[in-house]
């Protein structure tokens, strides 16, 4: 059996029709008039049509039958277009019965429900009885179907094939059997939508991933590298900080790949070195024609300092370079030995601290490159040097005494040199000042006090100097000179010429005569007839010479002939001379 108004195949025990809710007679009357159509099911708006009525593309023709109701079928949408579709319900108007025209459908295939596997079962709001799944309208009473009930167990299946868009009406779907059932062309199915949203979350991921990678390379300087032009490439600076890690070996690796692609700068870079060692080796051939220095082992070893520096090449170049030090080294040794061969003074000290420094400084400059080598002692010879000059002096002074006459003036022209060498503080080099017992002080008193003696004589003989003028020259210097017997007896000879009482020099004279008699066993005396080994001339008292236990015998003179620290320290206590 048909509905009389929709043409419906029915079962026969409907009292509505299950399509457009026509109450169904007993007996169907062809002639009557079909009821109007109840209010359809509510459907949800349709996104494209703003108005209240459903957008229906097919054109109503006018014909002479009953047209079947268009059911437009909703599209889906999103969970906020479906919570305002709740708020506002759209109504559709039921199609007049006069008016039978078939849409014009340009898609048939997209009108078409498939016919799902199982359907849940639908029931009544009003009277619970059960329905079709695509029932509008309950066939018991009549009464349309909320368009907002769901079947049984739809829930479950909305949350899990729509999560997006939880509230949107699920679509009817007619029985497998079943004709298929003619509808407004169907919108876009929700599942493009949904990959839609997917792919732009998914781009959304890649920028921010994009963005992070990019604050971890400002983070890690790349881009300060490339503005400063520190780095060649910038996929290459990234690649070597996010890589395995080992950032130094990689960009070293990347640097001498950059070397080898650049054939220019690896050809300019070996001709360098080449010409370096093209330097080096002219600069050994005419060295080693020389046994002393001539400068040309310098120049070798710049060579070798500038390969092992700029060019990286210190353990390519060591074995040859500590070579070329070797004979640097014995060039100089040989040059300071032809100083030691003249008289001692202080332009030879300098000489021999410039050689030394000269060397000492290839010495650094050679161990900051990198390169290998042994000093072969140089450093130890250039720290003796003020000894060894010290030694010189005290040996020049000392064969002067061996001399029958002794010659003041160039024992203190000797002295007075050595005192000229002195350090950037001002302080003399070759003097241990803190120790008043240096042998290279002793000598340089008994000297002053000597050179005191010849300038008063000569000043007197001159006219130059007065008795008293002579006076004051001994006083000036009688302390720095350990109160020298010598000068000692000048005062007493010079107080008497000038008629003025001389027992301050007698008692500090005699006092000081006494003392080296009992504490070194030495007589002086003032006649040269009365000198032998026990008894010592005045003049030839060295009071320099030191006889004291534990005194350094390649400096003395003679044992018998000198004083000891115990005299020389009684004698600055205790004597003075106050006139």
């Amino acid at each position: 059996m048909k509905c009389p108004n929709c043409q419906t195949e029915l079962t026969g025990e409907e009292k509505f029709c299950i399509k457009c809710g026509t109450k169904i007679e007993a007996k169907t009357e062809t002639e009557a008039k079909p009821e109007e159509k109840k209010p359809a099911e509510e459907a949800p708006k349709v996104e494209t049509a703003p108005q209240d009525k459903p957008e229906v593309k097919a054109e109503e023709k006018p014909a002479d039958k009953p047209a079947q109701p268009v059911i437009v079928t909703p599209k889906p949408m999103n969970s906020e277009a479906a919570e305002e579709k709740k708020e506002q319900p759209v109504k559709i108007e039921p199609v007049k019965p006069e008016l039978k025209a078939e849409p014009d459908i340009k898609d048939p295939e997209s009108m078409i429900v498939k016919a799902a596997v199982s359907a849940p079962p639908v029931f009544c709001i009003k009277c619970g009885a059960k329905m079709q799944p695509t029932a509008k309208f309950c066939t018991k009473c009549g009464t349309p179907v909320d368009s907002n009930q769901k079947p049984a167990g739809a829930s479950a299946a909305l949350a899990s094939t729509a999560p997006k868009a939880p509230e949107a009406p699920v679509a009817p779907v007619a029985p497998a059997p079943q004709a298929p059932v003619q509808s407004a062309p169907a919108e876009k199915p929700a599942g493009k939508k949904n990959s839609k949203g997917l792919i732009i979350l998914i781009i959304l991921a890649i920028c921010a991933i994009i963005v992070a990678i990019l604050l971890a390379l400002k983070s890690a300087g790349v881009f300060a590298n490339i503005g400063s032009g520190n780095s060649q490439n910038t996929e290459e600076d990234a690649a070597g900080n996010n890589g395995s890690g080992d950032e130094d070996g990689e960009e070293g690796e990347e640097g001498e790949e950059g070397e080898e692609e650049d054939p220019e700068a690896a050809e300019a870079r070996r001709q360098e070195i080449n010409d370096l060692m093209d330097q080096i080796d002219a600069a050994v051939a005419e060295g080693d024609q020389s046994d002393i220095l001539n400068g040309s082992y310098e120049i070798a070893l710049d060579g070798f300092i500038t390969l092992a520096s700029k060019y990286e090449l210190a353990d390519d170049v060591s074995k040859e370079a500590a070579e070329v030090f070797e004979k640097y080294a014995q060039q100089t040794r040989n040059s300071i030995a032809l100083l030691d061969g003249q008289k001692v003074s202080s332009g030879l000290y300098t000489q021999s601290r410039m050689y030394y420094d000269d060397i000492l400084s290839y010495a650094n400059a050679m161990s900051n490159a990198g390169i290998k080598f042994d000093d072969c002692g140089i450093q130890a010879e250039s720290d003796a040097l003020i000894e060894t000059y010290r030694a010189k002096y005290i040996y020049a002074i000392n064969e002067i005494t061996n001399l029958e006459s002794w010659s003041r003036d160039e024992a203190w022209a000797l002295m007075e040199d050595a005192a000229s060498l002195v350090d950037e503080d001002g302080n003399r080099i070759l003097f241990d000042e803190d120790n008043l017992d240096d042998p290279m002080r002793l000598r340089y008193i008994y000297a002053l006090a000597w050179k005191t003696r010849k300038d008063i004589e000569t000043g007197i003989a001159n006219g130059s100097m007065t008795y008293e003028d002579a006076l004051d020259k001994i006083d000036e210097v009688l302390r720095d000179t350990d109160y020298n017997l010598m000068l000692l007896h000048d005062g007493i000879y010079y107080c008497d010429k000038a008629g003025i009482d001389s027992a301050p020099y007698k008692v500090a004279f005699d006092n000081e005569i006494e003392k080296i008699q009992e504490f070194d066993k030495i007589i002086i005396v003032l006649d040269p007839a009365k000198a032998d080994e026990t008894h010592i001339l005045m003049n030839r008292y060295w009071a320099f010479n030191d006889i004291s236990g534990g005194a350094e015998a390649a400096y003395q003179v003679s044992y018998n002939n000198g004083t000891s620290s115990t005299t020389r320290a009684w004698i600055r206590e205790n004597i003075r001379v106050n006139r």
